[in-house]
């Protein structure tokens, strides 16, 4: 059986009373009828782990190495060993 969602509170945009909804109920203010609610900011942190920041730093070193690899590789064949066997 699924977890019941639980339930959003939203700030009513005319009167400002805070509304608690439930998936599935009528999007309105339940004191003046509004039909205009804004959510309310959720408490849960939006900074990163240590983890995921060494993670993407180990993911640009990665890709910065590979790109300059193929980079080096690419531009190792100059015109003078190109027109040397002429």
């Amino acid at each position: 059986m699924d977890p019941q969602p639980e339930p959003v509170s939203y700030i009513c945009g005319d009167c400002g009373q805070e509304n608690i909804l439930k998936p599935g109920d009528v999007i309105q203010c339940r004191e003046c009828g509004y039909r205009i609610l804004y959510k309310k900011r959720t408490r849960r942190s939006n900074s990163f782990s240590p983890h995921s920041i060494f993670s993407m730093l180990q993911n640009h070193f990665l890709f910065h190495m590979l790109f300059c690899q193929l980079y080096a590789y690419m531009f190792s064949f100059t015109y003078t060993s190109v027109y040397a066997a002429f």
